[in-house]
């Protein structure tokens, strides 16, 4: 009988939380065929049952996310009282979350008194853990934690695709998926909407769609995805319909977000995990970045990312201002589709070189994963 490590992951409706679960057991079952992999939902907290299950495996592993936040334990992570828990707890592919994305924010980047307690667990655990990108792993480097590798998310790494060139090919289809700051922005909203109306007019002659990585289902609206959001998104549903602009929901699943990507082109948007996912196929892909997941990208492999605002104001002055009125935090990139639409240009000019050195960047990052995968217990 096989040991087993217990994994925790984030995976409700939105499709990229699913990639990776998905991609990060398909590492697990290729490089340690050692192990069983039991697949816990992380915002459960463990009874009796399930805490002699962890105890009795390898290794607790915190599998994936922006989870790497100031109340990460227990907000996010449920588990159990820490001292509870008697094996090596360890990260994997785990990342920041902030809504300016600057660099300069992880020097001051905060966490909780009970968050440093899970992550001085991890850090003596004994073994090297592993986050998803450069900023992550700073905001980690400034609050003493060096026990880390900067693997990438497991969702980069589809193991048939390594090793191998990008190849350039025609663009026929084309999707542009949606993000979440129209929920908070009526500047970001109307920067969605300009971006989605002159991309369907570049791309008239190839087919064209907007795609929903969470659920816009009646019947789903519980499962993961908020009141507001939803809401928003039905208005958003509402307006492509006005617009006779074809859209699909991909939620639910990482089979769903690799069946429809896979059948994609070119991808355009906001959504993190499609463009992970399109570079991990070596399909053409740029990201519209709404806020530090995106921005920290550029730094792990490079490819074509476009900030979609200039700044994100969290000053004590603008909350004071929102308990007043509701006032727009974000200040748009109103240059946002004319930059987007000059990098296609650029691209084609330069024979899809940004793409190939993406490709190898990623090829080289998976070394890393693999020493970390490797000295796992």
């Amino acid at each position: 009988m096989k040991d087993k490590y217990v994994i925790l992951t984030g995976s409700k409706n939105n499709a990229g939380d699913f990639l990776i679960k998905y991609r990060a057991k398909q590492l697990f079952s290729e490089f340690r065929t050692d192990r069983e992999i039991i697949d816990l939902d992380r915002w459960v907290a463990f009874d009796e049952e399930t805490l002699e299950m962890v105890n009795s495996s390898k290794a607790l592993i915190l599998t994936g996310g922006p989870a790497l936040q100031k109340h990460m334990y227990p907000n996010l992570y449920k588990m159990t009282d820490l001292e509870k828990i008697e094996v090596p707890i360890i990260t994997m592919g785990v990342g920041w979350s902030s809504k300016s994305g600057d660099w300069s924010d992880t020097y001051t980047y905060e966490f909780s008194k009970q968050t440093k307690e899970l992550l001085d667990r991890v850090e003596n655990s004994g073994y090297l853990s592993s986050v998803r990108d450069y900023h992550s792993l700073n905001s980690l480097h400034s609050n003493k934690y060096k026990n880390f590798l900067m693997t990438g998310c497991p969702a980069y790494y589809s193991t048939e695709h390594i090793g191998k060139d990008f190849e350039t090919y025609e663009i026929k289809k084309v999707a542009f998926s949606l993000g979440v700051s129209f929920n908070h922005s009526k500047g970001m909203e109307k920067l969605l909407k300009d971006n989605i109306l002159q991309c369907k007019e570049y791309f008239k002659n190839e087919s064209f769609e907007v795609v929903f990585h969470h659920s816009i289902d009646n019947q789903k609206r519980d499962k993961g995805v908020s009141k507001s959001l939803f809401d928003s998104q039905k208005k958003i549903q509402k307006w492509l319909d006005a617009n006779n602009i074809k859209y699909t929901d991909i939620s639910g699943s990482a089979e769903n977000l690799m069946n429809y990507y896979s059948n994609v082109d070119l991808h355009i948007g906001y959504r993190v995990h499609a463009h992970i996912f399109m570079n991990s196929i070596a399909k053409y892909t740029i990201l519209l970045n709404e806020d530090g997941r995106g921005k920290s990208i550029k730094n792990v492999i490079g490819g074509i990312t476009i900030d979609a605002y200039h700044n994100y104001n969290e000053s004590y002055l603008v909350r004071k201002l929102n308990q007043l009125y509701k006032h727009d935090k974000y200040i748009p990139n109103t240059n946002l589709t004319q930059q987007l639409l000059d990098e296609i240009d650029y691209e084609k000019m330069i024979d899809s070189n940004r793409y190939k050195i993406s490709r190898k960047t990623i090829d080289k990052n998976f070394d890393i994963m693999q020493k970390f995968l490797q000295q796992l217990p």
